[in-house]
């Protein structure tokens, strides 16, 4: 089984705790499952947009999203490898998040798009939907420059909804506690997942 779950959304969806519950679950069905998260701050690219987010570099939004990308590039082998060993891959944001926040920050989506062409292609892609007015509320302090943009975040969450509606992800009312968004994202994915085994 070849499966690709992309998890999105806007800071404090909840998309760090879903992809967790998600693993979890799926192991104890007997799937073999890796998780990743971008941006992966542990990848020489990875430092550098640790430095841009935490305000210590001053980059256009054409780099910031060229290094965003380059980061997953980074990764594009340990994925390809995963999935050879038919293991299903989850995503903790992915391509997605660069289209949803370049398109915010006033960037063209083909060339957007542009940059992630020929990485692995999600199977399904979860859009964790919530307010910024929630999100501010469920982290106040230490928070990147991203998340204390609310203006941003209002622009990431539209643009987000238009490329849900564009490409049919599945969105998700991420409001609720974790465990009644886990049964919400699982109710999508079971009939899925029952699917590409037969």
């Amino acid at each position: 089984m070849r499966l690709i779950f992309a998890i999105e959304g806007i800071d404090q969806s909840g998309k760090g705790m879903q992809t967790k519950m998600l693993v979890e679950k799926l192991r104890k069905q007997g799937h073999k499952v890796e998780l990743i998260s971008f941006p992966d701050y542990f990848t020489i690219i990875g430092k550098e947009i640790k430095a841009f987010l935490e305000g210590d570099r001053n980059y256009s939004s054409q780099v910031r999203h060229m290094l965003l990308s380059l980061n997953r590039w980074e990764r594009k082998d340990l994925i390809d490898e995963w999935l050879k060993e038919g293991k299903t891959v989850i995503f903790d944001r992915y391509s997605g998040s660069n289209y949803a926040y370049g398109l915010t920050q006033g960037l063209q989506l083909d060339w957007l798009l542009n940059l992630e062409k020929g990485l692995p292609e999600p199977s399904i892609t979860i859009l964790l939907d919530l307010s910024p007015e929630i999100s501010l509320n469920r982290k106040m302090s230490g928070r990147d420059i991203h998340e204390r943009d609310q203006e941003l975040l209002k622009g990431v969450r539209k643009e987000y909804l238009k490329l849900a509606k564009r490409w049919s992800w599945i969105i998700v009312d991420a409001s609720s506690d974790p465990d009644t968004v886990h049964d919400r994202i699982w109710s999508k994915l079971d009939n899925f997942i029952q699917k590409s085994h037969h």
